[in-house]
């Protein structure tokens, strides 16, 4: 696999203080790929102490901005691609680190970098899991008015609606599959979980999990963070599989390489699933919370997954 050199821990920090909820305010410096260079791992090509701006046009719903990178030939019916940014994190941030921009023209999909709402400690949050409050900011309205927005303005596939969140994202990913299911597709959750007693989805949503065996800040065999239970991998993947009605057990599927300098990624999938819908887990063996993943490898793997389930035919979405 390709090699990660040593400057590249520098992405480490916002990343790590976007997980645990360190104090780091809104505009703080943050580490970003140089952009003429070829990337072959996450943590490669970076720089220290640049402030990301909007790569594509900012647009605004319910007083909220927002960034939409479309593909310099947009077309009609392309499918929408929400990032969810890890607490005290920014859309533009986790865009770089995970390769998404990069990918929009090669891969023809709109990608939505929203920002979460700014705390009393200067960091962006989405209002979920252990940051929830009825006084909070409502995201799930924010979100579904942004793909409202997008749908219309760019006449993007309302049945190609899909999310991918890391951390705090990661389970505002989950929240939205809850309480969107009737409109979201899939959604990738990296290093999350879901909130199973407060998860009652109208719909099948296909599911993917990522998850680090050796995350210490949600860990993969579930915990506590700062008096916020959460669950473990396997109970949200097992969550997912009965909300979905897969009738089936798990069934190991084809390893991927997906993080340089690690071990293959294990991939379990739910068999008896209903048509079109999936439920899936990628298991980052000996992996922490801010993988390194290979690239384009990573981007490509989960636009594969989230691109092969539409919502399926009959459903609201789809007609």
């Amino acid at each position: 696999m390709a090699r990660s050199p040593a400057p590249a821990r520098r992405l480490l920090v916002p990343l790590l203080l976007a997980a645990t909820g360190a104090q780091a305010g809104p505009d703080a410096s943050v580490a970003l790929p140089e952009p003429a260079q070829a990337r072959r791992c996450a943590f490669e090509g970076i720089r220290q102490g640049d402030r990301p701006s909007c790569q594509g046009v900012e647009r605004t719903v319910l007083g909220r901005p927002f960034c939409v990178h479309a593909p310099a030939r947009n077309q009609p019916k392309l499918p929408v691609v929400l990032l969810l940014h890890g607490y005290s994190s920014n859309g533009e941030s986790q865009s770089r680190y995970m390769d998404l921009d990069a990918a929009v023209d090669r891969r023809g999909f709109i990608l939505v970098k929203p920002n979460g709402t700014v705390n009393a400690q200067g960091s962006r949050y989405w209002n979920t899991f252990r940051h929830l409050s009825a006084t909070g900011p409502d995201d799930v309205g924010y979100l579904a008015a942004i793909l409202d927005d997008v749908v219309k303005a760019f006449d993007a596939d309302p049945s190609r609606l899909y999310a991918v969140g890391h951390s705090n994202g990661a389970f505002m990913a989950n929240r939205l599959a809850c309480q969107l299911s009737h409109r979201i597709a899939a959604i990738v959750s990296l290093a999350g979980a879901v909130e199973t007693a407060a998860c009652h989805p109208g719909e099948p949503v296909s599911v993917l999990t990522v998850h680090g065996t050796q995350d210490p800040l949600i860990r993969y065999e579930g915990g506590t963070l700062l008096a916020a239970s959460y669950p473990s991998a396997g109970a949200t993947l097992d969550f997912w599989g009965k909300a979905d009605g897969c009738q089936a057990a798990r069934k190991p599927g084809s390893p991927l390489r997906l993080v340089c300098n690690a071990a293959d990624t294990t991939v379990t999938t739910f068999a008896g699933c209903p048509p079109g819908i999936a439920v899936e887990h990628w298991r980052l063996e000996g992996v922490r919370h801010v993988p390194n993943f290979a690239l384009p490898a990573w981007p490509d793997a989960v636009l594969d997954f989230l691109l092969a389930h539409p919502k399926p035919p009959g459903t609201p979405a789809a007609r």
